[in-house]
């Protein structure tokens, strides 16, 4: 796959690429906690937003196996709300390399945390309500409301698993999940080479230059440079 990559210096996705069928929705995202986020009583609660989801479709998401790694991911997409930019800057290669990279950054400012405090957030109502109301993949718009008919079989197999991922999660898992993300240095799935599946191409040079003078690319997640390693020797 790695071997029909187009040239990183291309700073546009072409219209043709799969990555447009990941293209964030606007959707509305409730803003505060049960039951006051309930649309019959105070719709007024709900705001519109287009999460950022790093271009990645259903199965992409299903392959993220480290929980931790997919709930961070989850929260990160929704701290960045993609409908405050303009849509060229979705096409911009530069621009999804920046978050991608920002990404293997919160993973490593997060991972150090207890994990007893982790699963403690992402057991807040808030976070249950505004991952279950409103996610970033257009096919997890409403996972409430999932007219199973108009999915694949495996897609909705992802979707449900993704689902059941926040009800799992308990405080032994998330030690040994947060230890696996600790000793990668990085994320395990939502890395560089998941970057190469999502735009069949590498990061961006130029923004790796401008992020490495701003000391936030430090290098790649272990799993990654092993991997490089192996292709070249």
């Amino acid at each position: 796959m790695n071997d029909n990559l187009n040239n990183p210096y291309n700073r546009y996705l072409f219209t043709d690429s799969p990555a447009w069928d990941a293209f964030p929705n606007e959707q509305k995202v409730c803003v505060m906690t049960e039951p006051l986020c309930n649309p019959y009583i105070k719709a007024r609660n709900y705001g519109m937003a287009r999460p950022y989801n790093f271009m990645m479709n259903v199965d992409q998401w299903g392959r993220v196996k480290n929980r931790i790694e997919l709930l961070m991911a989850i929260r990160f997409g929704m701290e960045w709300d993609t409908k405050q930019y303009p849509d060229s800057q979705l096409a911009d290669l530069g621009f999804h390399t920046q978050m991608y990279i920002r990404f293997h950054q919160y993973v490593l400012k997060h991972s150090i945390k207890e994990a007893a405090k982790i699963v403690a957030e992402f057991e807040q109502t808030a976070f249950k309500v505004r991952f279950l109301s409103a996610f970033a993949i257009g096919d997890l718009l409403e996972l409430r409301n999932l007219d199973p008919f108009s999915q694949g079989k495996s897609a909705l197999t992802n979707l449900n698993s993704l689902k059941k991922t926040i009800k799992k999660l308990n405080v032994t898992d998330a030690v040994s999940e947060l230890s696996s993300l600790q000793r990668n240095g990085g994320p395990l799935h939502i890395n560089r080479e998941m970057f190469k599946q999502v735009f069949k191409q590498d990061y961006n040079p130029k923004m790796i230059d401008i992020l490495k003078s701003q000391g936030v690319y430090k290098g790649d997640p272990i799993n990654v440079e092993r991997a490089a390693f192996e292709k070249n020797h």
